[in-house]
This record gives structure tokens, sequence and C-alpha cells, in this order.
């Protein structure tokens, strides 16, 4: 039986202890489900894709993506992984009896490294603010998008962005160094280090860039900065 069909058939107790559980978990007040609040969730720029979610889940941290992930897993209810919504081909939209988990309360820079030239951030930071955190240092964020103020760093690993600055700096997959995830079932998957060259078994950062959430969720990622150019 699918996750969906298990969501179909589920009874409205069940639904407000599934939701109950979410709220221990999170917190009454990250965990939405009035239509006109979560109406932002299901919908993209375009307003072309539209759709549907039992609710809204808000974690804060690495450990409360695990709970909520894991509550799901053990309940068969499909989430949604989402970021700050900026894609236009639907990819970040839920489909009905899902859940949305989103990654804006994941939004704290930890650390900037100006003599490694690193920065490591939750996935809810947002591009511009990356960028921002970096130019104090005299440095720059690789990324550069039109939708910079509302991509965050977990949307760009996920869908391998590339942005103005590819030609020069390459895409998300070339600049991320170190990463931090949640599997399926609920597990976390750490790989981090701040080298550069880094041959030790796989590529674990490389290899969820670009996988649009369908292998993990990222809730924390250490990438390259860069030098400014310069006009000559």
């Amino acid at each position: 039986m699918s996750p969906r069909t298990l969501v179909e058939a589920r009874e409205p107790a069940t639904d407000a202890r599934f939701l109950g559980a979410l709220a221990e978990i999170v917190g009454e007040a990250h965990v939405l489900t009035d239509p006109e609040l979560i109406e932002g969730y299901t919908r993209d720029w375009t307003g072309r894709w539209i759709g549907d979610a039992i609710a809204v889940v808000r974690p804060a941290d690495t450990a409360e993506v695990s709970a909520v992930v894991t509550t799901c897993f053990e309940s068969g209810i499909p989430i949604t992984p989402q970021g700050g919504n900026t894609g236009l081909v639907g990819g970040g939209i839920p489909s009905a009896g899902s859940v949305v988990l989103s990654t804006r309360r994941l939004d704290s820079i930890e650390t900037v490294d100006p003599i490694g030239r690193t920065i490591a951030a939750g996935a809810g930071v947002t591009v511009a603010r990356a960028d921002l955190a970096a130019s104090a240092h005299g440095l720059r964020f690789g990324i550069d998008l039109a939708s910079k103020e509302s991509a965050t760093l977990g949307g760009i690993v996920a869908t391998n962005a590339g942005g103005t600055r590819m030609v020069r700096y390459g895409n998300t997959r070339a600049q991320i160094l170190g990463i931090e995830a949640v599997l399926a079932d609920g597990s976390v998957l750490s790989r981090w280090t701040p080298l550069v060259k880094d041959n030790v078994g796989y590529d674990i950062p490389g290899l969820l860039a670009g996988s649009e959430g369908t292998l993990a969720i990222v809730t924390k990622v250490l990438m390259k900065l860069v030098t400014p150019a310069t006009d000559t």
C-alpha cells in the first residue's frame, strides 16, 4: 500500500494524534494547518502549480528535522521538503495528503572562515545573507541568483543551482565541501570536512547536490567562499 493510500484512509482522530506528535517536536506554533497560513507554501511564484498539504511543519534544527521525518515515516505520510519556494516548475509543491517540511527556521550562520574561505550555515539561510556574511570579510558567496533574497542554501544544493556566476565559479556542486542531511527514515547523515582536496570515500555532498530532496533533506552545509573579481 502506498503512502498516498495510507493517507486517504486516515481517520480524523488519527490525524489529530499525528499533528499532536509533530507539535510536541517543533512546538504548536510551528505546525500550520490553517488554509490561509499554508497557502504560501502550496503554490509557486507563477501560480500555475498549486498543491495541498495536511500541514506545514517548521523545525528549528537537524534534531527536530530528524524527529519530524521519523514521525512521518512511521505514520506513512509523504514529505515535501521546501526552502524559499522560489522554484518555477512545481518541485517544491506538495501533493494532497502530504506534509510540507519547511527549512526556513534552519537559518543560523555558524561560522565564516576568512582564512579557509568557507561558510557553515543552516539550510534555511538565504543566498543574500550568505553573501552579506562573506562580504564582511572581503569575500563573496559564489552563487548569485535573481531570487537570492528568498532562495535558501538548502534549496540551491537540492537543485544544484548555478546562477550568474556559474561560468567563473561553477555550480553549487563545485562549491559545497560539507553537508548534514536527514534520510527518509529519520537517520542523520553527516559528511563535514573543510578540505578542498578530499578524496576519502564517496562524495556525499556532490551526490546530494541536484537530488531535489529525493535522497535526503539537507539541514546544514559548508560552502566555499570566493575572492571578488576585480576590474583589469
